[in-house]
């Protein structure tokens, strides 16, 4: 869920200062959930599933379980983000 949220805030803004910069803001909302999607998916199919089998090992372990169900987001915004600053700050 929290990931759905941010990749929608992320078109949003993606098209929105698309539309003040004059750029194409279907093609820039496109790129912006792009930026947000492949990197949230490569983190899951790669790396969350090491996570939860250490998980596993150690149930009580908060952290772990925070960064195994939440970081993903976390790589996809920076890389979102970085996508962002590259096609708008000129």
């Amino acid at each position: 869920m929290p990931g759905t949220i941010a990749a929608i805030i992320i078109v949003v803004i993606f098209f929105k200062t698309a539309l003040n910069s004059g750029k194409n803001p279907v093609n820039m909302a496109l790129t912006g959930f792009l930026a947000f999607f492949i990197p949230a998916l490569l983190w899951t199919f790669f790396i969350t599933p090491g996570l939860k089998d250490s998980l596993q090992h150690d149930p009580s372990n908060t952290l772990l379980k925070l960064t195994a169900n939440y970081a993903y987001v976390v790589i996809a915004l920076a890389c979102s983000s970085w996508v962002w600053v590259k096609n708008f700050k000129d």
